[in-house]
């Protein structure tokens, strides 16, 4: 019987250190520290109960209100906090560090608008803080002060359109920065001056403003690209081009990373200098002369013609070199009510006139030009035909001297045969004899 009230006495221990509370179960984590898991369970405050050595607390989903950090007071070891997925609106601000060992603090998806100055004081040893999925619209420069040890900070998923200038100023330790699925537009210049190189940067799905003031974030990227991640799930993996341009239009879809300078910075173009008579356009001064005819009409006698003398007339279409428009600035009244605007005169252009010369002398070139050809032409026809003059007289006087070489020759035989036939004649004489 003693035996098995001691087994009973050692088993009812160690249902205690199993729970601590109904519903709450007690392990540890992977680091081998104490643990109490109340997920879900409908909790608005913590219970009482608890051993005060644990290290980890586990609230999420539960309907927690409020944070409160004397409520964790009692833990003097506490490690880590979890509080997602609750009901919080605001974290307040401690003047002194009520908890100086908690180290991992869990708030996302909660109810979150804005941090104020100094938030996390009542811990000065966070190395993680996790504030994603809330509705945060607004930081200040102080917000984080007093984490100098911070290394994770986690503001995905929240409403934050303009990042404070000093922000990271008191984080000096921090490591990886998730910024990604925002609303903001800009980068301050020299945002990193504190820690130039933060190894993990999560800075996609943001609706980025690519223009001039974008410069720094453009030349930062040029250094530390391969720190800029995107992550899907467990999934991390290096992606510096998931920066991309939300406006202006031209440049919407495309990498942050890709863009020049003069991409984001484009020149202006330089403002038409005062009194450049080539800028003015003579449809302006007809737009603002036609509306002044119909109101001279009343005032004209019956007896005089329809328009009169002493206005000068007005021009209807439009002309490069306008000749009724008056050559002085002052207005000219058409009657007691209505002027006319003053207009400069409209000079030619030194650019036209560059170009009317331009077409004379390449008239004038064509003209001579053509002018050589047709004489070059007639020279060649000529050239050809003595050429053929003078053929046909080499060839005639080179058929007529062999024909007279065979006519000496064969009269030359003619007159050796009768000399022969003379001399034999005369031999043959001489022998009768």
């Amino acid at each position: 019987m003693q035996l098995f009230l001691i087994l009973l006495s050692l088993l009812s221990c160690h249902v205690a250190t199993v729970t601590a509370w109904a519903g709450c179960t007690r392990d540890r984590d992977k680091d081998h520290r104490t643990r109490e898991n109340c997920t879900a369970l409908s909790f608005s405050d913590i219970p009482a109960g608890f051993d005060p050595t644990t290290k980890v607390m586990l609230f999420t989903n539960n309907l927690f209100s409020s944070l409160s950090w004397s409520s964790f007071q009692i833990f003097t070891a506490i490690y880590e906090i979890d509080l997602s997925g609750n009901k919080i609106p605001q974290v307040t601000s401690s003047v002194t560090p009520i908890l100086p060992t908690l180290s991992v603090l869990r708030l996302g998806s909660n109810r979150l608008t804005s941090l104020s100055d100094g938030s996390f004081t009542a811990c000065p040893a966070l190395t993680e803080l996790y504030l994603d999925n809330n509705v945060v619209d607004s930081l200040s420069d102080h917000t984080f002060s007093g984490l100098s040890k911070l290394e994770i900070l986690d503001l995905s998923s929240n409403r934050i359109k303009v990042l404070p200038e000093l922000m990271l100023h008191p984080l000096p330790a921090i490591e990886t920065l998730y910024l990604e699925s925002n609303k903001i537009m800009v980068m301050p210049d020299d945002w990193f001056s504190k820690k130039e190189e933060v190894p993990y940067l999560f800075l996609s799905a943001n609706p980025w403003a690519c223009s001039c003031s974008l410069g720094y974030l453009r030349r930062y990227l040029d250094n530390y690209e391969f720190n800029v991640y995107t992550r899907e799930g467990p999934i991390i993996q290096s992606d510096p081009e998931s920066l991309v341009c939300d406006s202006p239009q031209w440049l919407k879809d495309k990498p942050v990373v890709t863009l020049e300078e003069s991409d984001l910075c484009p020149p202006e173009p330089e403002p038409n200098p005062a009194g450049d008579s080539d800028k003015q356009t003579i449809p302006v001064h007809t737009d603002s002369v036609a509306p002044a005819v119909p109101d001279t009409t009343p005032l004209i006698p019956m007896t005089l013609p329809p328009v009169p003398t002493t206005v000068p007339p007005v021009p209807t279409t439009t002309s490069s070199f306008p000749t009724t428009v008056p050559t002085s600035t002052a207005a000219v009244p058409l009657n007691g009510s209505h002027t006319l605007a003053p207009h400069p005169t409209v000079r030619p252009s030194t650019e036209m006139t560059g170009t009317i010369c331009a077409i004379r002398c390449r008239g004038v070139f064509c003209f001579w030009l053509c002018t050589g050809c047709l004489l070059l032409c007639v020279a060649s026809v000529a050239f050809i035909l003595v050429i053929l003059v003078w053929l046909v007289g080499w060839c005639k006087r080179d058929y007529n001297l062999p024909n007279e070489a065979v006519a000496r020759r064969g009269g030359g035989g003619e007159v050796v045969m009768l000399s022969t036939y003379s001399r034999r004649e005369e031999k043959e004489g001489h022998e009768e004899e």
